[in-house]
């Protein structure tokens, strides 16, 4: 309950941040207040950009929650979404001759299996030498980044476009928009429907049970026999899976390149959704969707000429620095 409590005080700082700003820079405070907020339901094409936001929030967001569940903190999302994107796009740069939808399953499954590793490095050094989690998936991330953006613009960048990106993906691959003239494709129900299938396994299944004893109480996995050293390796590589899920759909779903930059701080979003969504898989959905809804509105605030910059950068860190605080001090309170 005090967790949930921290989160809503959080968020409420977080909008508080924003519309102080608003208030104390605008000539018309209460009407740029209420176009600020009112903004992604304005039309079709705000409306459904906000929800393919969403889906791809609720990716990232239920990675992060996945690794909390097991007691684990994935800070190497964006690395592990931004590597994603980048091999979706080369792997659907051109079709291999097989029918398009097995194509796309086979590289869904790569994408999966590759950043999947990347977790499963961290989840490995935990447990073989009890090397935390939170420094080697940040260290990890940090390194990937740099090299992507490194290949990105140069010997992969399409030359024949503007854009420092890779060449598009072949139009086979590319998602159905579902609600013109926005983006929004059927990865918003897929990612509703990750969502639901990872809560059942968490919670109503004996392996989801086992998961989540050991990572909160080690001590009495091990008396009760539970396998619990495997528990980081689990929590990390599924984590970094549904990261890398956030990648492949943003390429297949919204861009159709890998250009520079293009992940944006969706894994540092996604971490900001799992401290906010508290101990229930069911709350990621509803705490991805304010997020998504105040992140779209900063996003319409700066085309508009509101700001010039993304002032939902104020809500994720007041989430991260209250959250994540409260979580470690309870955290060494257990210790003692």
């Amino acid at each position: 309950m005090k967790f949930k409590i921290n989160a809503v005080i959080a968020f409420l700082t977080g909008l508080l941040l924003i519309s102080l700003l608003i208030v104390f820079t605008s000539d018309t405070p209460f009407s740029s207040l209420y176009h600020f907020f009112s903004k992604p339901f304005t039309s079709k094409w705000h409306f459904g950009n906000m929800l393919n936001h969403f889906a791809m929030l609720l990716f990232a967001g239920c990675g992060a929650f996945f690794a909390f569940q097991t007691q684990n903190l994935n800070l190497g999302g964006e690395g592990q979404i931004y590597i994603s994107g980048l091999l979706t796009a080369l792997l659907f740069k051109t079709s291999w001759q097989i029918p398009a939808p097995l194509q796309f399953s086979v590289v869904l499954i790569i994408i999966c299996v590759i950043s999947g590793f990347i977790g499963f490095i961290s989840g490995y050094l935990k447990m073989k030498y009890n090397i935390t989690e939170i420094l080697t998936s940040f260290l990890i991330s940090s390194a990937i980044l740099p090299v992507t953006d490194y290949l990105i613009s140069n010997p992969l960048r399409d030359n024949t476009s503007n854009l420092l990106g890779t060449a598009p993906i072949n139009e086979s691959f590319r998602l159905t928009k579902i609600f013109p003239p926005s983006n929004l494709s059927p990865s918003f129900f897929i990612a509703i429907l990750i969502t639901v299938m990872l809560s059942v396994l968490l919670n109503y299944t004996r392996f989801g049970y086992k998961l989540k004893t050991s990572g909160i109480a080690p001590e009495f996995a091990q008396l009760a026999g539970f396998n619990y050293k495997f528990t980081p390796v689990v929590g990390m590589s599924v984590s970094a899976m549904l990261y890398g899920m956030a990648g492949f759909f943003a390429i297949t779903g919204t861009w159709s390149i890998c250009h520079l930059g293009f992940s944006n701080g969706m894994g540092w979003s996604g971490l900001a959704i799992g401290l906010m969504s508290g101990s229930s898989f069911y709350s990621v959905i509803p705490a991805t969707f304010i997020y998504a809804w105040i992140d779209s509105a900063a996003s319409a605030g700066i085309l508009s000429g509101l700001f010039k910059f993304n002032t939902a950068i104020f809500l994720q860190a007041v989430i991260l620095l209250i959250i994540s605080a409260k979580l470690f001090s309870r955290k060494e309170k257990c210790k003692h």
